[in-house]
């Protein structure tokens, strides 16, 4: 397996098959880090410099890369995935890349699948308040995010946390979304952010392709059951918030950031006194089954 951060054997011997296609540019795809509906990741290598980065393609969807381009361009804030550049080649649209920073230990999903039940509370908290600060910076400039994904949002470290927020995904799409087909604003990227938060928490209803339509109520009605089990349970109210089914009545970015610092500082002074992570230690609705990753 291909060592995230540097550019190794493995990148070169991929290099080889990925490149040989491509006019000559100045990043060399290594291995394939991720995929999508209409893009790929792969590790590039800038070699002027033996810069290691991440590079995103879409060959069929130029104009999609091109405007994420131009949107990361203007942004910059810590937790949003940093734009290193974009290189186009209008005679070779498969040889167009954009340039990421590439985040050493992938996404937020991928540690989310290793804690059975539920990712530890002080983590997170610190992970809602670093996307929540990502969000206030966007909202605070007229801009949303258009919903996310824990699998897409990248982990720069776990221990302390870094995280960065990336692209979207339909099945975090909030009701608004599937009623009207289009998106409410910065009220659906609280939505987003709270089915993110089920999952850390280890609670994310199962999903069914065919009912989905019907995953926005399950969501929203499981938050609310938690509630009524754990009244007292700071991370299932601060979920139930974010997953209020009414638009204007949902907490906001700016709000996440001013309530979740105490929240964080209870937590830590708990886990000072018993030497012990806090765990989520929370009062499931009887037969509920949660999405379990193997």
């Amino acid at each position: 397996m291909s060592s995230l951060g540097v550019w190794d054997s493995e990148d070169v011997e991929q290099s080889r098959v990925r490149n040989r296609d491509f006019p000559g540019g100045p990043y060399i795809r290594g291995t394939l880090l991720g995929q999508g509906g209409f893009a790929c990741v792969y590790k590039v290598l800038r070699p002027r410099d033996g810069g290691v980065f991440a590079g995103k393609t879409s060959p069929n969807a130029v104009n999609n890369l091109r405007r994420e381009a131009s949107v990361l361009r203007n942004l910059n804030h810590e937790h949003i995935v940093k734009y290193i550049d974009y290189y186009e080649d209008a005679d070779y649209p498969s040889a167009n890349v954009l340039v990421l920073e590439l985040c050493p230990h992938g996404n937020l999903q991928t540690l989310i699948n290793d804690y059975t039940y539920g990712v530890p509370q002080k983590k997170t908290l610190e992970v809602v308040l670093q996307l929540s600060r990502a969000l206030r910076y966007l909202h605070g400039q007229g801009r949303y995010h258009g919903d996310f994904k824990p699998r897409n949002v990248l982990v720069r470290s776990w221990d302390p946390v870094n995280v960065a927020m990336a692209d979207c995904a339909d099945s975090y799409w909030s009701p608004y979304v599937f009623r009207h087909n289009r998106h409410a604003g910065t009220s659906d990227d609280i939505w987003a952010l709270g089915v993110s938060l089920l999952a850390m928490m280890s609670q994310s209803p199962r999903f069914v392709k065919k009912e989905e339509r019907m995953y926005p109520r399950q969501c929203h009605t499981h938050a609310q059951n938690l509630l009524e089990l754990n009244p007292d349970h700071d991370i299932v109210r601060l979920a139930s918030r974010m997953l209020d089914w009414n638009t204007k009545a949902r907490v906001t970015a700016a709000e996440l950031v001013e309530v979740i610092p105490d929240m964080l500082s209870k937590v830590e002074r708990q886990e000072y006194e018993t030497g012990m992570a806090k765990r989520m230690e929370l009062k499931i609705p009887e037969g509920f089954e949660p999405i379990v990753f193997w």
